[in-house]
């Protein structure tokens, strides 16, 4: 028998058999291949990918907490443009 190729690429080639890894699979060779992550060394994998979790987190967070005050604030600006008078107190205020 002839010895396994070198490098062992069965490892990107074979998709895991449950479909949950398998879809996990699909979405990191997908990731791999955007960003051509695949011919990076290891420690610059560990770079580019942390430079990316770090991102995506403060992307997360400025959507959780940004956004929606940024939304309240155009909606009574809005209101004054429209009608020209402030949103009585009752309505979205009480939210905050």
């Amino acid at each position: 028998p002839l010895p396994r190729p070198k490098p062992d690429l069965s490892y990107y080639t074979n998709p895991p058999k449950s479909e949950l890894a398998r879809a996990f699979w699909r979405w990191r060779i997908r990731m791999e291949a955007s960003f051509a992550i695949t011919v990076l060394e290891p420690w610059e994998k560990v770079v580019v990918l942390s430079v990316l979790a770090i991102l995506f987190t403060l992307i997360a967070v400025s959507l959780v907490k940004f956004v929606p005050r940024q939304l309240i604030t155009m909606q009574r600006r809005a209101v004054y443009y429209i009608w020209g008078h402030e949103a009585e107190a009752g309505g979205v205020d009480k939210l905050w």
